[in-house]
């Protein structure tokens, strides 16, 4: 599977590198933003304060699986 990690801290870059360890296709984005328009899923792992600004920078989730693990 091929899949987005929006966030790099502990849950995101985490949960990629169990991901990767399992054989799936693991993109991570931090700051700088991407697409994610080739993913079959995409994984929001930033602050809950932080939601709004890391998702300015990334583009193509229309219609994409987000699997959501924000955190106030």
């Amino acid at each position: 599977m091929n899949i987005t990690v929006i966030g790099r801290g502990g849950t995101g870059g985490g949960l990629a590198d169990l991901w990767e360890r399992a054989g799936h296709q693991v993109t991570r984005l931090g700051r700088g933003g991407g697409d994610v328009g080739a993913s079959e899923a995409v994984l929001l792992a930033v602050p809950g304060t932080a939601v709004e600004v890391a998702l300015s920078s990334v583009t193509g989730l229309e219609g994409k699986t987000v699997l959501d693990a924000t955190n106030l």
